[in-house]
């Protein structure tokens, strides 16, 4: 019997939104209420890793490890190891990559998967596995308290990002490749759908980009603690 066909706010993609949402804020509640604990920061950081492993280990049992599809080139990959550095060694700028890029990145990805066959297909257990235990440890991160954005994360952020895309974009254009949509959009509908033909979207991204960082920067502006350096992340440990 074959797998349903994925379909974006059916039942099942609203339960699983609902699943991650509630450990999203039970961690954050935690990370909030105490000081991050180690057993948290590793259980998330393996939870990672076994996807990781997982992932690799069934590509190589079916044969479906390709050079096409196998590297760590998305961003929401990207945003992952930087999420198992920050977690295992706590990183000022690993947790900034974690944060910026992953709270836009990763929850719309996670909103609007690039999904064809629905539960319990494997496609559909590895997607969320992975997109879920992100969300969670990037919002776990950005709730404890030693962690706040310094002062200029944006620019750098921005940089970073736009040193991907000249990057991995190349790549994608050398190869024939599509790591990170950078040459055309996802086959299933998603938010690209509205940013206009290739490459003006990635324009809209840029601009996109810019105004979430900037929103997700405010709250700590609001606060006053924007740029503090008293936390044991702001010296990378």
């Amino acid at each position: 019997m074959s797998d349903p066909a994925f379909h974006a706010f059916n039942a099942q993609h609203l339960v699983t939104l609902g699943i991650i949402a509630v450990f999203c804020l039970l961690l954050m509640w935690t990370a909030r209420a105490g000081k991050c604990p180690k057993i948290i920061r590793y259980s998330i950081g393996f939870l990672l890793l076994g996807y990781a492993v997982f992932f690799y280990v069934q590509q190589a049992m079916q044969n479906a490890l390709s050079w096409q599809y196998a590297l760590p080139f998305e961003l929401c990959s990207l945003v992952l190891i930087a999420c198992i550095l920050s977690l295992f060694r706590p990183n000022q700028f690993t947790t900034e990559i974690a944060y910026f890029w992953g709270v836009g990145g990763v929850l719309q990805a996670t909103v609007t998967p690039d999904l064809s066959r629905g539960f319990p297909s494997w496609d559909f257990i590895m997607f969320f596995w992975s997109h879920g235990a992100t969300l969670m440890a990037i919002l776990f991160l950005a709730a404890c308290r030693e962690f706040r954005p310094r002062r200029g994360s944006i620019m750098r952020m921005m940089i970073a990002l736009n040193a991907y895309g000249l990057v991995v974009g190349t790549i994608d254009a050398i190869t024939g490749w599509n790591y990170g949509y950078l040459c055309r959009k996802p086959a299933e509908p998603s938010l690209l759908d509205y940013l206009g033909p290739w490459p003006w979207y990635l324009l809209s991204i840029e601009l996109i980009a810019l105004i979430t960082f900037l929103l997700l920067e405010l709250p700590w502006r609001i606060s006053g603690s924007l740029g503090k350096q008293d936390s044991a992340l702001a010296n990378g440990g």
